[in-house]
């Protein structure tokens, strides 16, 4: 009988120890929090039109002579120095060299008033929804803002609802020759960035390319592009996405740093004109110091986690040179659809939270499901017992003969 016990008791503890078991991995596995990434590849007939950044060097954003009149002394010594002529009325050397040492001595407000307008830069564009220029209409906006080396174009185009503008694949390619919207820019010399909201600047891989117009020789860029998107898991899945704007919370964050300790705008950002009108920039080439360091360490750090939702661009551009006349060289832009498919990126628990409750559930079922039956068959056992004995008293009140006692169970 106690062999019997101690073999029950052994049973009963290697059961519930791989219940235990069980159970461990299961919340092992859930509490790992991995993620399973799903893409899917599509052709999308409405095309999402990028924002286009056009970055434009000071020398070429300004009337020379203003330049000239007001910032002489410093103006004379930069085109000394960069150039082996007199003045600045040629092209120089290098006209990036030249707008980085001389943007910062600009300040938004001279940057705002005399600077050329946006209408000399670009004046219409044509687009394969309608005959109808979308920047008459407002479907698109050209804006300027400022950094402490160019002049910043940007080129967005929203709808009603303040989502990017989509345009028809079908009627770019039967009625415009796959041209979704082109343009031309009226800039001798250009940087062009074709940027997707939320990168962080220290991160921003979008297109950069530099242009410039020859005597007689018109650029032609054909640019072609397609849409990624990837929607991420916020914590405590190991993705670690947040939701927020990474460029809008990097570039804040340098400009507010910069001017509470040095009282002048981040050269790492562009701001819009309206703002800090009587601010200038920090010197890109002044500013190697312990202090500037410190502020880009301390936004990066602000900015490390991913966004949730974000959407960004790749893209390939080719460029042929047209022959013009002298003095009407212009860069053509021509967005262009392409074959090449759009992708979503979805991130999905690779072990949810439903899942995981089901198969406890289970677990704990077949368990206590077992453990049960035991107490139905014990229950049952003490049920006849006890009736067993009723009915031998009974009988033996009435015969006074002992009577042989059956068994429910056998």
């Amino acid at each position: 009988m106690e062999r019997r016990k101690i073999f029950v008791a052994s049973i009963r503890t290697f059961c519930l120890v791989i219940c235990i078991f069980q159970f461990y991995l299961l919340t092992r596995n859930y509490l790992r929090f991995d993620v399973r990434k799903e893409v899917t590849n599509y052709i999308a007939n409405e095309i999402e039109i990028p924002e286009v950044r056009f970055l434009i060097p000071y020398q070429f954003a300004f009337d020379l002579n203003f330049l000239r009149t007001k910032y002489k002394s410093s103006f004379d010594a930069i085109c000394r120095k960069f150039s082996d002529k007199d003045d600045c009325d040629g092209y120089l050397t290098n006209s990036v060299l030249f707008t980085k040492s001389f943007g910062h001595l600009l300040p938004l407000s001279d940057i705002a008033e005399h600077s050329y307008p946006v209408e000399r830069f670009i004046n219409k564009i044509h687009w394969s929804e309608s005959s109808e220029d979308p920047l008459e209409t407002g479907k698109c906006e050209i804006t300027k803002k400022a950094s402490a080396s160019y002049l910043v174009l940007v080129l967005h185009c929203l709808d009603s609802s303040g989502l990017p503008l989509k345009v028809s694949r079908s009627r770019a390619v039967v009625f415009n020759s796959n041209y979704l919207l082109n343009f031309r820019l009226n800039a001798t010399v250009m940087l062009m960035k074709l940027v997707y909201p939320g990168k962080a600047l220290v991160e921003d891989s979008s297109l950069h390319t530099f242009a410039i117009t020859n005597k007689g020789k018109q650029p032609s860029c054909a640019i072609r592009f397609t849409k990624h998107t990837e929607n991420l898991l916020p914590p405590p899945y190991k993705t670690m996405c947040k939701n927020y704007d990474r460029r809008q919370v990097f570039e804040e964050c340098l400009n507010n740093k910069s001017l509470t300790r040095t009282g002048l705008l981040s050269f790492a950002t562009a701001v819009p004109l309206d703002k800090h009108t009587k601010l200038h920039f920090n010197s890109p080439y002044l500013n190697q110091n312990s202090s500037a360091l410190e502020i880009y360490e301390d936004c990066l750090a602000l900015v490390t986690q991913p966004m949730c939702n974000s959407v960004r661009y790749s893209f390939q551009m080719s460029t042929n040179l047209q022959d013009t006349a002298s003095g009407n060289e212009q860069i053509k832009f021509h967005f262009m659809a392409t074959s090449e498919p759009d992708s979503l990126t979805e991130s999905k628990p690779d072990f949810p939270m439903f899942d995981y409750l089901i198969l406890t559930g289970s677990l704990f079922a077949t368990w206590f499901g077992i453990s049960i039956m035991g107490q139905l068959i014990s229950v049952s056992k003490l049920l006849c017992l006890t009736f067993d004995q009723r009915s031998t008293i009974d009988v033996e009140s009435l015969n006074k003969e002992p009577v042989t006692r059956t068994r429910c169970w056998t």
